[in-house]
């Protein structure tokens, strides 16, 4: 059956030139290589994060609250190279923005081997951050270049499946790697190692990258402005995602120590093993439905799981609920990620992909940064299962906002070339 075959839809314009097209090939060799890329550098950034705060106490000695900012500074480091190099990716090759800023993680990655101080420890980790969010913000904005008009959706879906399986693998071979001898020096080698195999395999495959379209130059003198660093248009639905990053914060961050209080740690250990299989087996799906149907059939019933797994959460007494809830919440939080970055990129324009994808790290960040920080200081008063409790109530509340903002205005179908 031709797409434009189907009742629910109106083809014209683009979308009509689109329409039957929809075995647009989309796992070429430029999107095989650039998921492979973004894979291998997400699994060292969570390598990395779950081991350094213990890096930190071993082998500095610092305060509990000290190894914490360690491993969370490298999220402001990501969040200063999205706002940064998010016009530059734009204005430049996003070909060699990639190469470069793969050669500065590199550089930086050096320093782990020289730091004799905490104090040039936290120097490292931000400027890793910084270059770790120059080179994600490419990866992304060149997955949404590639990526067929009529299959955005599923394209998207399967490139942040790289994240996802990143998230599973590398802390498990960070926390193996840590019970080695001179563990730590096997990481960051480790580090180095895998950027070093992302460059080789893109100078090796030959990546080719359509370039972003290149602003009007007008001579006149440039005045600082926030849309040069940030796409409004991405803003409601970034800051949406924001606050569901600031709400998994407290899983991600405290799902030890909640483990070890309600008797349940064994169940915690596997949280992130079931959350991200549900979500590898649902994002092919959705990817699908989003293309075919719209983000609203994909995002309420994400939110309604997501709001439930918290509760769940909060409530847990046994192991099988914690397990629920993981999957729950990886069912919701996992897709409601990608069809919010899809709704951000979606209504940019070609010379803004850059922008509008760096703007959703962005407050994707700042969630994930500001969570574990702020979230410390409620629990300390509240206690666990009371935090997880608003959280839940925070993802129903969602639902509304995301309405008011998107929902009640989706077209379908949702994305078409501008």
């Amino acid at each position: 059956m031709n797409f434009s075959d189907k009742p629910p839809f109106q083809c014209g314009g683009y979308w009509k030139r689109e329409c039957g097209k929809l075995d647009q090939k989309l796992w070429t060799k430029e999107f095989i290589i650039i998921s492979l890329v973004n894979f291998l550098l997400t699994m060292m950034y969570f390598l990395l994060m779950v081991t350094m705060s213990n890096y930190a106490v071993e082998t500095y000695g610092a305060k509990v609250s000290t190894a914490g900012l360690v491993a969370s500074i490298f999220v402001l480091g990501c969040l200063v190279g999205r706002l940064a190099l998010g016009k530059l990716v734009e204005r430049f090759g996003l070909l060699q923005v990639l190469i470069f800023g793969l050669l500065g993680i590199v550089l930086v990655s050096l320093g782990y081997f020289l730091a004799y101080s905490v104090a040039t420890l936290l120097l490292i980790r931000i400027l890793h951050g910084f270059t770790v969010g120059v080179v994600s913000t490419t990866a992304s904005t060149i997955c949404v270049r590639i990526v067929p008009a009529a299959r955005k959706g599923e394209g998207i879906s399967y490139f942040s499946l790289s994240h996802v399986l990143s998230s599973a693998i590398g802390p498990f071979v960070g926390m193996m790697l840590n019970h080695l001898n001179n563990g730590f020096q096997w990481m960051f080698a480790l580090n180095i190692v895998t950027v070093l195999i992302c460059m080789f395999i893109i100078k090796l495959a030959g990546l080719q990258v359509p370039n972003m379209e290149k602003a009007a130059v007008d001579g006149k003198p440039k005045i600082w402005n926030i849309s040069n660093y940030i796409d409004k248009q991405a803003i409601p639905i970034s800051l949406l995602i924001m606050l569901f990053g600031f709400c998994f914060s407290s899983v991600t961050s405290y799902l030890m120590l909640y483990g070890k209080e309600t008797g349940l740690i064994k169940a915690a250990s596997y949280f992130f093993l079931i959350h991200s299989l549900c979500i590898l087996c649902s994002r092919p799906f959705t990817g699908k439905i989003m293309d075919a149907r719209g983000t609203n059939i994909v995002v309420y019933p994400c939110m309604l799981l997501f709001a439930t797994g918290m509760f769940i959460y909060s409530q847990s007494t046994a192991d099988w609920m914690i397990l629920i809830a993981a999957a729950c919440m990886g069912l919701g939080f996992g897709n409601i990620n990608s069809a919010a970055q899809l709704i951000a990129v979606k209504n940019a324009d070609p010379d803004r992909l850059g922008l509008a994808t760096a703007t959703y790290f962005i407050f994707m960040d700042l969630g994930f940064g500001l969570g574990p920080y702020l979230l410390g200081h409620i629990i300390e008063g509240i206690g666990f299962r009371m935090l997880y409790t608003m959280a839940s109530c925070i993802g129903l509340i969602c639902i509304p906002i995301y309405y008011k903002i998107y929902g009640n205005k989706e077209i379908i179908p949702i994305l078409e070339d501008k």
